[in-house]
């Protein structure tokens, strides 16, 4: 069934999965089709009417402050700042507990694909800030 408008999915109904929250929708409720990262040449990919609005949205705050930003920053800088978020999820992921009640998933940043473990919504979508390129993006519970 699609997420969104509950239609039953068969040979006319095809399921499409929304690149950026990765649940499952018919061809009418995933009309958007937009880049995932501010980067010029970003591929634009097949999303849900949802995270259509909202990656917009993240996407042209993201432009905003990269055009503000004047200093680069260096590739011994990303480095450091991918360790230390290495590091950080490897403690919080060990240190998660059986009765915690709450779910750990990775994911991927969109931007600068490091692979980062966060905590899965309850419900709906959540936006992170990813601790390396500072880009915030949307964890989905599903």
């Amino acid at each position: 069934k699609c997420t969104s408008c509950g239609s039953d999915f068969g040979a006319f109904i095809r399921r499409h999965h929304c690149r950026n929250c990765g649940d499952v929708f018919c061809d009418k409720c995933t009309q958007g089709r937009i880049a995932l990262t501010a980067e010029d040449n970003a591929p634009q990919v097949r999303v849900c009417d949802r995270c259509m609005a909202e990656v917009s949205q993240r996407l042209s705050n993201a432009k905003e402050t990269t055009g503000r930003n004047v200093s680069l920053q260096s590739h011994e800088d990303l480095a450091r700042k991918l360790q230390e978020e290495m590091e950080r999820n490897r403690k919080s992921s060990s240190g998660l507990r059986e009765g915690s009640g709450r779910r750990m998933k990775e994911v991927a940043c969109p931007t600068c694909t490091v692979h980062l473990q966060v905590q899965v919504p309850v419900s709906g979508s959540e936006t992170i800030e990813c601790g390396v390129c500072q880009n915030p993006f949307l964890v989905s519970a599903h």
